[in-house]
């Protein structure tokens, strides 16, 4: 998905970056610590730039509708970012990743996920550093 970059918010090491999906509208917070893995990280992110961003949500699974989570439709299991599996989910129009066992969400349609960050882990074809550890 596209995403303008409308807010970066640096601290110490880590920054908050806010994103506008440009297609549905969203505006999402994510939390960017790639450059303390590694020198190749998404740090040439600007104001008003556009990229192709991969979003995860870290949270948990719950069953049924837990207070503050969210139904995620699964769109497509088993992908592949770096050398890790996610899942690729709709919340609404919106496409996220939730961190997964390759086969975990094999036999369910969707779920219902409480998060409580939004991570970046892929500005178009850089990959968080994270991701790339085996």
């Amino acid at each position: 998905m596209l995403y303008k970059v409308l807010t970066i918010k640096d601290y110490a090491m880590t920054r908050d970056v806010e994103l506008l999906n440009v297609k549905t509208g969203t505006k999402d917070v994510c939390f960017d610590c790639s450059a303390m893995v590694s020198n190749i990280n998404f740090d040439s992110m600007i104001l008003g730039g556009i990229y192709e961003c991969k979003i995860q949500l870290l949270g948990k699974v719950v069953f049924g509708e837990d207070t503050g989570a969210v139904y995620c439709k699964i769109i497509e299991n088993n992908v592949q970012i770096g050398c890790k599996y996610r899942v690729k989910v709709l919340i609404g129009l919106d496409e996220y990743y939730i961190p997964a066992w390759k086969d975990e969400f094999s036999c369910i349609d969707g779920f219902y996920y409480k998060y409580t960050r939004k991570d970046l882990i892929q500005v178009d074809d850089v990959v968080h550093g994270d991701l790339k550890h085996c």
